[in-house]
């Protein structure tokens, strides 16, 4: 029998939580602060009884319905309502290697938060990359529901997925050997110059991993894929910039979902505003100008982990993926388990690698 203070409490969760301005890191894109109630409510990965468990699907129903539709009125109404939604400009790599071109691009990367680059991966590397993420894709998502692998262990939570275990939108993780790691290689071999201005050949991996939206897949909420630090409840850490790699291994047509940024929103007074009451976000969302990744195959975004971003809906026929890393300058994250940090990595492959060694690594 449902308890009427249960009741009240999840649904007071709901409506708090639903709006909650950081998400889960999962790299790249987050799960709401939302699904922190499914974990409050569940003891180690299954739940109680029956009955918890139905009150829990209805739950989750009801917070992913709920950060749908304001993911819908964040795209239809706010971003990009002042000033319009401009497209990402992307820049070739051949320019990095004129020094001033490549001091001009890594201050623009760092004022801005947000910078386009073109053809950092081959045509046949893309083709190539492609075809295993998919068959990895098939394949990993066999295990799961066979249950000789843990989702957690393989895939990360991603915001406004879809409905089912895997959703249409999934954060998949990458084992750094063989293609990825050549491709990896390639990757930050052709932005070499950008790379020794920001993170530095001794700088971490953070993740690898790739994002998959499927047709039907949703348009996210926006949101930053870290927290600033320091903050006010981490005033004794500090981290320097994460810069995740969005690189597109197939054009990225208009229906099949572009990333759209809201540049210079990766600083502190950012976060600040955007940490206010709901109606005090969105007019701080629409007060911003907004930029959209029209990626070609090849094509990279390079985004600071803490500006505002999200993915648009897949409303095509077509599955996109997005092959992605994230590097920084400083090796670890600060804060315990990897908390409000970027966390798209096989547990095989956490702090194990420097910037140097895929320079190393032949593509």
């Amino acid at each position: 029998e449902t308890s009427m203070w249960m009741v009240m409490l999840a649904m007071h969760l709901i409506a708090v939580e639903a709006f909650a301005p950081y998400a889960t890191p999962h790299g790249g894109l987050s799960v709401p602060r939302c699904c922190y109630t499914h974990r409050l409510l569940q003891s180690k990965g299954t739940w109680k009884c029956a009955p918890m468990e139905l009150r829990m699907g209805m739950l989750d129903d009801m917070r992913a319905a709920n950060a749908e539709r304001m993911a819908v009125n964040e795209g239809k109404n706010l971003i990009g309502s002042k000033y319009g939604v401009k497209t990402l400009q992307a820049f070739p790599c051949e320019i990095l290697s004129v020094d001033w071109k490549a001091d001009k691009l890594s201050g623009m990367l760092q004022e801005n938060g947000v910078l386009g680059m073109q053809k950092v991966l081959s045509q046949q590397t893309c083709d190539q990359l492609l075809a295993y993420i998919n068959a990895d894709s098939a394949q990993s998502k066999a295990d799961v529901e066979a249950g000789r692998v843990e989702f957690d262990k393989k895939f990360g939570g991603v915001n406004c997925r879809g409905k089912g275990v895997f959703g249409m939108r999934q954060d998949q993780w990458l084992p750094v050997e063989g293609l990825v790691q050549a491709a990896a290689a390639e990757a930050m071999k052709n932005m070499a110059p950008l790379l020794d201005r920001t993170v530095t050949a001794q700088g971490g991996l953070h993740e690898v991993s790739c994002l998959v939206a499927d047709p039907g897949a949703p348009r996210q909420c926006i949101h930053a894929d870290t927290i600033v630090l320091p903050s006010p409840q981490y005033p004794n850490a500090s981290m320097e910039p994460l810069y995740t790699f969005f690189i597109a291994l197939q054009d990225v047509e208009d229906d099949m979902g572009h990333t759209t940024f809201i540049p210079r929103t990766h600083t502190p007074d950012a976060h600040l505003l955007w940490n206010l009451g709901q109606k005090q976000k969105d007019n701080f969302i629409a007060s911003l100008p907004a930029v959209t990744s029209s990626l070609k195959t090849g094509d990279v975004a390079i985004f600071d982990s803490r500006v505002l971003h999200c993915g648009d809906a897949n409303s095509s026929l077509k599955r996109r993926v997005l092959f992605y890393f994230t590097l920084s300058k400083q090796p670890e994250w600060p804060l315990p388990n990897g908390l409000h940090g970027s966390n798209s990595i096989l547990a095989a492959d956490k702090s194990k690698w420097r910037v140097q060694d895929f320079h190393l690594t032949s593509a």
